[in-house]
């Protein structure tokens, strides 16, 4: 039977190079862009090997890895983590949560380091590496710019996990990318029961008739910044607040928070 292999990376080149190589190689392969269009992949078939880089859209690498090993019991198949900054994350690899680690460098070399990893996972049953290290062609160097950028990602994750109040962060789509513990916390779920879930199935019947007129409504409108709304979540009444996201004027995606109804707003509806 033909091996799969699905590759997760924003960089739609660097995705080419991998896929000629796996396809010489005999690998029917798959293509993702990004870290939830990998977990909705993931869904839908079964695969022999993962390739993702670190840092994706919507869903990251670290939050992919987390999701896959949480759902399959991190044995189902090997997680190689890929990135051109990974020298960065040099002091968290167990933290990361993938099997192997290859930096990005130069395409001929690449090539090399790539076919003599696969050669050795191949010939070999799976078993997870004890120690966790980093397959580089050359020497890497930390750069400050994307030192700095994944700080400031890093704190920004950290941020939305230790807030106090549900946070629910919802694509386009209407499918969820990120819970933090507080939202998980009030809906009962773990996180791999929420990632690209759509987001009215965390509510009851009765309340998702006004999540979707609240979606559509500060989707559509710009001078509506927010929409409020009680829902219940086990057995808990909650309020419920949907605002848009938006870029370069448009629209992307909804951020839903959800905290204790005080008395104050009790009574609030969508109006």
């Amino acid at each position: 039977m033909q091996k799969k292999a699905l590759i997760v990376d924003s960089d739609f080149f660097f995705v080419e190079f991998l896929n000629e190589l796996l396809a010489k190689r005999g690998y029917q392969v798959i293509k993702a862009y990004d870290g939830k269009e990998g977990i909705g992949k993931l869904d839908d078939l079964t695969v022999d090997i993962l390739f993702a880089d670190l840092v994706l859209p919507k869903v990251d690498g670290k939050q992919l890895f987390r999701f896959v090993r949480e759902k399959y019991n991190g044995t189902r198949f090997p997680m190689v983590a890929l990135s051109g900054i990974m020298i960065e994350s040099l002091g968290s690899l167990d933290e990361i949560g993938a099997d192997y680690f290859i930096a990005k460098g130069p395409a001929d070399k690449l090539t090399i380091k790539l076919n003599d990893f696969l050669t050795e996972v191949e010939i070999q049953p799976f078993f997870p590496p004890a120690n966790k290290i980093v397959l580089a062609t050359d020497n890497i160097y930390p750069r400050r710019d994307a030192a700095e950028l994944v700080k400031s990602l890093q704190f920004q994750q950290a941020v939305i996990e230790s807030a106090a109040v549900g946070i629910i962060i919802v694509d386009s789509d209407t499918r969820i990318i990120n819970a933090n513990p507080a939202a998980l916390e009030i809906v009962g779920k773990r996180s791999v029961d929420v990632i690209n879930c759509p987001v009215n199935e965390l509510f009851d019947n009765g309340s998702q008739t006004k999540l979707a007129d609240g979606l559509e409504r500060v989707m559509q409108h710009t001078n509506i910044e927010k929409i409020s709304f009680l829902a219940t979540f086990n057995s808990q009444l909650m309020n419920t607040i949907i605002s848009p996201i938006r870029l370069a004027d448009s629209a992307v995606g909804w951020v839903l928070v959800v905290e204790s109804v005080s008395q104050d707003n009790r009574e609030t509806r969508i109006q």
